[in-house]
């Protein structure tokens, strides 16, 4: 490789660096976002947010306009209820101030992200002000201090849904692994990042993650240039971010990082492939030239041209490779601000030109110009570490500051625990005294309490008595009533048991006097009937009055058969029916019910009776409306519980 090559290379390591920077926006995604603004119905929510986004996509293109936007942001965020979008708002300006050199007011705006997230409490927006942290510290020359903070976003990150912080975390841990020579955790955090980046598919993530992977596979090359396939794998990778960009080129913030990978690509092939892969290596100069051009990098379009002028110079066409040089020194000059580094390696590679073709003159005003932009880009690189060296001071002034008010906020907690303690001690003490006071009081009001209850209970024992005198007394009385009271229930008794037994004999006389009746009425009727029989004339006239005194004769017998089962009936049983009907009762009727409670059926009272069994269900319905029972009651149901009281 010439030293031509050998310069561009080297800067592209340099340029490398721009990969893990925000770079020029593509104005079709800052038109889409201004669209988007514009529309009426957008919530005050959504306006920040938005804004936030196009301060983001201006950062490089218009820094002043990004500025403008993300204090908007904040100054609508005060207005918001939840502090997120304020933290949010804080965190953006970071970023935009560091583009700025602002390293005061960055510092001021960091901390105002945390004390706002923190306040929220929202761990998307903690992940997001932890990684503005952990990028601010990798940009100040503080690498390990950075891995922490993107550690903890990680961890604030580990439940929320894929979101471009995670994907912008990994890449910028594969960075720093990259720079410590940590091959391994380069390519793990790559990979990582590649994986973020498709479940949150953020067309910018997708082209870094695959600039990421690539970038992993080339260091791991350097290492073992016998391994083809990690070139090839380098290659690959390369080659899908290119092809990405191709075809979302409207939907890509940063497309300036992939005229980087480009140029890198190409000199992939032009450094480890034999010459008759110039033409692929050419391929990939167009695109950066394609890239540069769209995206306004003079620094990409220049790189080209001297890559290109390297291949006429292996060549031998030393006028072709210096005119492709003057191109792109003449490219560098018309930028507004050219890097220095390149206009010195242009200038040296324009040197190199001259010798070679035998201009020693021009050899040697070139090495002055490079001398030159080289002191040039010392200086500015002295003044970068001076800023760095400064945002590094701040940062340890800002953290001593921290430090002071921590040990000032645990000597007031000290001084504040030793107030309380007083205080404690001293509502101990008045405590103790009013509990002092507060006892002789009370044994004081105790004793003259005592006093008084003895008295009271004097008072009491006295009264304990008469009320005793007075309860014997009223007892006395008592068992006197008592003993009167069931002396009249016995004579009640008495008397009842005489009611009965009258009422027993009474029917009993009834019974005989029914008997003699019978007995009058059967020999009246046998004299009758031999009488009949002597004066036979009419047998027809004899055999139904024959037939009518064996039926009457019958009913006697059964009379007399019932005649026993009536004695077996409670004494009390027609009282009581006559006094639920209200003396309602015949005679007929009391049969009837004796007869009914003696279990007899409807047949069977009618043959005892000698009427029809209709007759008999008209007297049942007669008596059971004189005896006032209801019509769920049963007759029969009612008398049998009644003879068997």
């Amino acid at each position: 490789m010439n030293r031509i090559q050998k310069s561009l290379v080297l800067l592209l390591c340099t340029m490398s660096g721009l990969l893990y920077k925000t770079d020029v926006v593509a104005q079709t995604v800052v038109d889409s976002l201004k669209k988007v603004l514009a529309q009426p119905t957008l919530t005050p929510e959504e306006q920040v947010l938005t804004r936030l986004k196009l301060s983001r996509a201006l950062s490089s293109t218009d820094r002043k306009s990004a500025l403008t936007n993300a204090q908007v942001a904040l100054s609508m965020s005060r207005s918001l209820k939840d502090s997120k979008y304020a933290a949010q708002s804080h965190s953006s300006l970071v970023s935009v101030m560091y583009g700025q050199e602002d390293i005061k007011g960055v510092g001021l705006q960091l901390d105002s992200a945390f004390l706002l997230a923190e306040q929220s409490g929202d761990p998307l927006t903690l992940e997001n002000v932890w990684y503005r942290k952990g990028w601010m510290e990798s940009r100040v020359g503080k690498p390990h201090e950075a891995v922490k903070s993107f550690q903890q976003a990680l961890k604030y990150g580990e439940k929320q849904p894929p979101n471009s912080f995670t994907t912008s975390i990994y890449y910028n841990l594969s960075a720093i692994y990259a720079d410590w020579d940590d091959l391994e955790n380069q390519s793990r955090y790559a990979f990582a990042c590649l994986a973020a980046a498709k479940q949150f598919p953020d067309p910018d993530d997708i082209c870094n993650a695959y600039q990421a992977v690539a970038t992993s596979y080339e260091h791991r090359f350097g290492k073992d240039n016998n391994a083809r396939q990690l070139l090839d794998s380098s290659l690959y990778y390369n080659r899908l971010a290119i092809q990405f960009y191709q075809q979302n080129k409207d939907r890509i913030s940063f497309s300036s990082a992939l005229g980087v990978i480009a140029l890198n690509t190409a000199n992939l092939y032009a450094e480890f492939f034999p010459r008759n892969f110039r033409d692929s290596a050419q391929h990939y100069l167009r695109i950066a030239q394609e890239i540069g051009i769209a995206t306004h990098q003079q620094e990409v379009i220049a790189s080209s041209y001297g890559m290109q002028s390297s291949f006429e110079l292996m060549d031998g066409h030393y006028d072709a490779a210096a005119g492709l040089l003057l191109t792109g020194l003449h490219i560098l000059q018309e930028s507004p601000a050219p890097d220095n580094n390149l206009m010195a390696h242009f200038m040296s590679n324009l040197s190199e030109v001259a010798e070679k073709k035998g201009d020693l003159v021009s050899a040697l005003n070139f090495e002055r110009e490079h001398s030159k932009y080289f002191a040039a880009a010392f200086d500015a690189e002295k003044m970068a570490i001076a800023k760095r060296l400064e945002a590094q001071y701040q940062t340890q002034q800002r953290e001593q500051q921290v430090l002071t008010l921590q040990e000032k906020a645990a000597f007031n907690k000290k001084l504040n625990i030793v107030y309380i303690i007083l205080i404690i001690a001293s509502v101990l003490a008045l405590i103790f005294l009013f509990r002092s006071y507060h006892f002789h009081l009370k044994s004081t009001i105790q004793q003259q309490t005592l006093l008084e209850k003895e008295k009271q209970d004097a008072v009491l024992q006295m009264r304990l008595k008469e009320e005793e005198a007075k309860t014997l007394e009223l007892e006395r009385q008592e068992a006197a009533l008592q003993a009167q009271l069931q002396t009249e229930a016995a004579a009640r008794l008495l008397a009842e048991q005489q009611l009965i037994q009258a009422q027993k004999e009474q029917l009993q006389k009834d019974l005989l006097a029914g008997t003699l009746q019978v007995e009058q009425k059967n020999e009246l009727l046998q004299t009758l009937q031999a009488k009949l029989q002597e004066k036979s004339g009419d047998r027809n006239l004899i055999g139904q009055i024959n037939r009518m005194i064996d039926q009457d004769r019958r009913m006697d017998e059964d009379f007399e058969n019932a005649k026993t089962e009536l004695e077996n009936i409670h004494p009390e049983f027609f009282s009581r029916l006559q006094l639920k009907a209200n003396n309602g009762l015949t005679r007929l009727d009391l049969k009837h019910c004796s007869y009914i409670s003696m279990g007899l059926s409807t047949k069977e009272i009618s043959s005892r009776l000698g009427v029809a069994p209709k007759s008999i269900l008209m007297s049942r319905y007669r008596i059971k409306q004189k005896l006032g029972l209801g019509k769920e009651e049963g007759l029969d149901a009612y008398l049998m519980k009644e003879a068997g009281h």
